[in-house]
């Protein structure tokens, strides 16, 4: 911003309005005066023409008296085939005691010609005499009998002056007031505009890392600032969410951290205090348990602290039979733990990443085996555009009341479905942001028996 304009906008907006409601009234007078001037200066040589034929016609019914058939204050001169003055104004040579008689109308001239031309009054001891300016000067030739004369008639200014200056006072006058009055009205109107954002920014001036719950107002304009106050309040809402996933992050992992590291710790100290005693073995395959708890808990948070906005969408297409049956067979290795079944109807190709849509089925297999009496049933098929997925056991189920909650990060429902050495508490809680980045959904439904757990995912084009 240079030094002589306003950084402020509403200033600058008042001067902008100023500035160019001046260069549009001080064009436009400029023009109008134009025009009318030339207009009036028309009207002026019409109205002296008439006085010419007047006194044209007056000569020609033997009057030799022009003045009677002009005004008292008209130019006129008489010029016979010589040049030499028949008549002619008083003022004329009082004006211009130098003056020089305008030529005759060229011989041979037809009986009606005229001419415009110009003529000029020069000063004499009063050079500042309005009358010494240049004249517009109409003439025809009249013929007199066996003689030919030539009349002029000088058109006077003194009406065009009047009319343009009287216009110019009064566009003195108002062409400032105007400037002035659309300065005003754009500072008010500017401040009146600004008055949301002035708001905005106080609120933003309040928002802080422990005062994330604050927006900003939304003005009814719906106008650009009340779009800006939506977006901004938008933003808030991303920030607020991310802030608080971050402290759901943290609280997470302080949380379940503490406790395998608590139980390596503790294993090491109490093998370290009777070392000559300790089952070194033992106490390595415990602490080896330990860490690679850690390390399935660490994983699962890191996956759920990214936003799902910066992830992009599945590029690639996966058989979600082929998912399906590397998992079955996979627990068919084991020779330990309730039986997996699997019921596959065909191909089904979903969009998505083959390691995600693993992780989700495994998840869901590792909460079912952990929790099922003596069989485990995976279920694929198609509904409609969708894949459904399920994965159902014959346990002891989940309550309708807590068919939400088993979703939430850590939750604990029952004995039954309190969480053993084998999981991190994340497992559904990952499924289910898994398959929403997919563009699915996950949740519990109705069974017979045990827990039946449904995801169902778009199918490929």
């Amino acid at each position: 911003m240079t030094r002589w304009w306003p950084s402020s906008v509403r200033r600058s907006t008042a001067l902008s309005a100023a500035l160019l409601c001046a260069v549009v009234f001080i064009l436009g007078w400029l023009g109008t005066r134009e025009f009318l001037s030339k207009q009036l200066s028309d009207s002026a040589v019409s109205e002296t023409r008439t006085q010419l034929e007047r006194m044209a016609d007056a000569y020609r019914a033997g009057q030799r008296a022009p003045a009677a058939v002009l005004s008292g204050d008209a130019l006129f001169e008489v010029v016979d085939d010589a040049g030499r003055p028949v008549a002619g104004s008083e003022n004329l040579r009082r004006w211009d005691p130098a003056w020089t008689s305008l030529p005759p109308a060229p011989a041979g001239a037809p009986s009606d010609w005229s001419v415009t031309t110009k003529a000029t009054l020069k000063p004499g001891d009063h050079p500042q005499w309005r009358e010494y300016r240049e004249y517009t000067v109409v003439g025809r030739v009249v013929d007199v009998g066996q003689n030919r004369v030539t009349l002029y008639v000088f058109v006077l200014p003194w009406d065009v002056l009047r009319t343009l200056k009287t216009f110019d006072d009064t566009l003195v006058f108002f062409v400032p007031l105007a400037v002035l009055v659309t300065a005003l009205v754009a500072w008010f109107a500017a401040g009146r505009a600004l008055r949301p954002v002035e708001a905005i920014r106080r609120e933003l001036a309040e928002v802080s890392g422990s005062r994330l719950d604050r927006r900003v107002p939304v003005p009814p304009s719906r106008d650009e600032i009340a779009r800006l106050a939506t977006t901004t309040n938008a933003t808030l809402d991303r920030l607020q969410q991310a802030h608080a996933q971050q402290e759901r992050f943290v609280a997470d992992a302080s949380h379940e951290l503490r406790s395998p590291l608590a139980n390596l710790r503790t294993s090491l100290e109490v093998a370290l205090t009777h070392a000559d005693r300790a089952d070194w073995p033992a106490v390595a395959r415990r602490s080896l348990l330990d860490v690679q708890r850690l390390q399935r808990i660490t994983a699962d948070l890191l996956q759920l602290a990214v936003d799902p906005a910066e992830v992009p969408e599945p590029a690639g297409v996966v058989d979600l039979a082929d998912v399906v049956g590397e998992q079955v067979a996979e627990r068919a290795l084991e020779p330990e733990g309730p039986a997996v079944v699997s019921d596959v109807d065909g191909p089904v190709p979903v969009p998505g990443e083959p390691v995600q849509l693993e992780r989700l089925l495994r998840n869901l297999v590792d909460n079912a085996v952990r929790h099922a009496r003596s069989s485990v049933t995976v279920r694929l098929r198609r509904e409609g555009r969708e894949a459904v997925l399920e994965v159902i056991d014959d346990g002891h189920g989940i309550p309708a009341a807590d068919r939400e909650r088993v979703f939430d990060r850590f939750a604990r429902l029952d004995d039954a479905r309190a969480r053993d050495a084998g999981g991190t508490g994340l497992g559904l809680t990952l499924a289910r942001d898994i398959a929403i980045r997919h563009g699915g959904s996950l949740r519990v439904e109705d069974s017979e028996t045990g827990a039946r757990l449904v995801a169902r995912l778009p199918i490929a084009d």
